[in-house]
């Protein structure tokens, strides 16, 4: 009886051991299933990261360009309605220049005089101020940017052709770093 018990014994210990094995093998697959199931969430999770950081990526790409437009149109508009304002004086500078390049040699000491040239050397200063400068002509050979001929004069002198000889009205050009714009072309008389 005791062989029987103990084959009995050892059966049930083969069963128990059977059981316990079954049960680790299911927890086992079930284990490996959860690791497949985990791995596979942390892919998809993954992609959405990738994408998200790739999208990301292009709207602060496309925000920045958009800022960068926003400033360059800001400065282009204040730019723009500088020299339209300083465009509608510029006549009134030129008025102040030519009454000065008039008064004779006996006026030239006149407190009148002295205020009118104070008051154009200011404008001018003011102008420079805001990166608007006259455009240099006398003795230059004309540059169609810069100058518009209104006038030739002949000239014997072969050196002299082509240069120009007066300004009937000054030029004003706005230059600041790369920008440069002619606000109104020099009208000059040009020797031929």
């Amino acid at each position: 009886m005791k062989k029987e018990e103990k084959k009995e014994k050892d059966e049930l210990q083969e069963k128990l051991e059977a059981a316990q094995q079954h049960q680790d093998d299911k927890k086992y697959r079930e284990l490996e299933e959860r690791i497949f199931v985990l791995e596979k969430e942390k892919k998809e999770l993954e992609e959405i990261a990738k994408r998200s950081q790739y999208e990301y990526i292009n709207l602060k790409t496309d925000f920045d360009r958009y800022q960068r437009q926003i400033k360059e149109s800001t400065q282009d508009m204040e730019i723009d309605s500088l020299l339209s304002v300083v465009k509608k004086f510029l006549p009134f500078i030129e008025d102040l220049r030519k009454s000065l390049e008039n008064i004779t040699d006996e006026h030239m000491e006149d407190p009148l005089t002295k205020w009118v040239q104070m008051v154009y050397n200011k404008f001018l200063k003011t102008l420079e101020h805001l990166h608007i400068k006259s455009i240099e002509s006398i003795w230059l050979v004309p540059d169609s940017f810069l100058h518009e001929p209104v006038s030739v004069q002949p000239v014997e002198d072969e050196q002299l052709k082509g240069k120009i000889i007066k300004e009937f009205e000054r030029g004003f050009v706005y230059h600041k770093g790369d920008d440069t714009r002619v606000i109104i072309p020099s009208k000059v008389i040009v020797w031929q």
